[in-house]
């Protein structure tokens, strides 16, 4: 049931990597007056960055991102390989442990705007 739950989640996250790349692209590149004008400042982007639905979209997009690659790298790894269990075990601590770590640091510099 695990790696069947896995393999749904791994096609879930894709589609909402769509979406949430779609929204990031629009906000960042064609919803941006600013932008159009040539005068994008530090100002501007920090405004837009401290909106709390902006910031849903870009640490959702972490998050989604963060699993769906750390989870597709543990795929392959365990595909293309022949370790036991315990090595698939430790593999995927050590994933895991990389992807909190990563998404602690991401969703941290939203605190120092």
């Amino acid at each position: 049931m695990r790696n069947v739950l896995g393999w749904y989640l791994q096609r879930i996250t894709g589609a909402l990597l769509v979406v949430l790349l779609a929204a990031h692209f629009w906000v960042e590149h064609f919803m941006s007056a600013e932008l159009r004008r040539g005068d994008l400042s530090y100002q501007t982007i920090l405004a837009r960055i401290s909106n709390p639905v902006w910031q849903f979209i870009d640490i959702a997009f972490l998050l989604v991102a963060l699993y769906h690659g750390l989870n597709g790298l543990r795929n392959i790894i365990l595909d293309y390989s022949r370790v036991g269990r315990r090595a698939a075990q430790a593999l995927t601590a050590l994933i895991v442990g990389a992807g909190l770590v990563w998404a602690w640091w991401g969703i941290d510099a939203f605190r120092n705007l």
